[in-house]
């Protein structure tokens, strides 16, 4: 049996990362999201989900066209609370502690198929403290932005691929026509350049819908699985060292000057972790060392939520 695990996400008027404070999963209600360089609201989603806090099943959002085979979804929506260019913000996972040593058999061929599946993407996953991150705006499932300074940040999960229209406005591309499947390849393709995205501004009166999902990684069973042609599965419980998987949205380091993506300013983060601390420490001793440390917000804050 896989041990139990809770999410958590940044903690309220706190820096962005490490996310401390637990929240509800598969709430059809959001979450509060507030840092220095971001506010919003945050859902997350776990098909199966057993672990803490459990506030539903997540039919509300797996049940919606596009998300059948998924099996979690981070959705997001706010703004930032300074302008940032879109080639500046990135998202992905960060470590603290080295995995190098933990990595399975075939970590060659899972990362071919990142990239495949992802040009954009950058790692260093054998790096001290580890990372793999993607331009934000290029990388999610959907986006969605919209220009409005009075406009409310909407509480709907749903987030409808507009974002060609608002680029299209302000840069003159990509092709905001066709179906949303077309937005999303075009928005996709076009923001794979990186002239086009140091061209793309969001100042504090845009709002912005981010969804970041995928069927590969399922964190009720704790596998990891490749779609054809690599047909590939990996059992992550008896790889995984004990410290939190954590995602970032992030600013990117700054180039030619060495520095590690970790540690740069975090806008929101989410972090999946093991709440069985016998299992953790039984992980943690399996791999000569210790997972991820860090202290959490007491997990009643999670049922506290607005």
């Amino acid at each position: 049996m896989a041990p139990k695990l809770r999410v958590l996400v940044s903690t309220p008027n706190s820096p962005g990362y490490p996310p401390t404070t637990p929240i509800p999963v598969n709430s059809p209600s959001p979450s509060p999201l507030s840092t220095p360089a971001f506010e919003g609201h945050i859902w997350v989603f776990v098909k199966d989900y057993s672990g803490a806090h459990l506030a539903g099943d997540g039919a509300e959002y797996f049940a919606e066209e596009g998300r059948e085979g998924m099996t979690y979804g981070i959705v997001v929506r706010g703004r930032f609370r300074e302008e940032v260019g879109g080639d500046e913000v990135v998202f992905g996972n960060v470590f603290e502690k080295p995995i190098r040593d933990s990595l399975p058999w075939g970590t060659s061929v899972a990362t071919k198929f990142m990239y495949f599946i992802d040009p954009t993407l950058e790692l260093d996953i054998y790096a001290d403290k580890p990372w793999a991150l993607s331009p934000a705006l290029a990388t999610m499932n959907y986006l969605s932005l919209q220009e409005s300074s009075d406009m409310p940040i909407p509480k709907d999960l749903r987030i409808k691929e507009d974002a060609p229209e608002y680029l299209k406005a302000k840069t003159g591309g990509p092709s905001a026509e066709g179906s949303e499947k077309a937005k999303i390849t075009a928005r996709r393709k076009w923001l794979g350049s990186k002239t086009n995205r140091e061209a793309v501004k969001l100042d504090k009166d845009v709002v912005v819908g981010m969804e970041f999902a995928n069927g590969l990684l399922d964190f009720n069973t704790l596998s990891a699985t490749l779609p054809p042609p690599f047909k590939a599965s990996f059992p992550l419980l008896k790889y995984w060292d004990g410290q939190p998987v954590t995602y970032a949205c992030q600013r990117r380091a700054k180039d030619g000057e060495g520095e590690s993506p970790v540690g740069q300013e975090v806008f929101w983060s989410v972090a999946f972790e093991i709440v069985d601390e016998d299992a953790k420490r039984e992980l943690e001793k399996k791999h000569g060392g210790k997972g991820g440390e860090k202290e959490s917000v007491d997990d009643s804050q999670a049922d506290d939520v607005d």
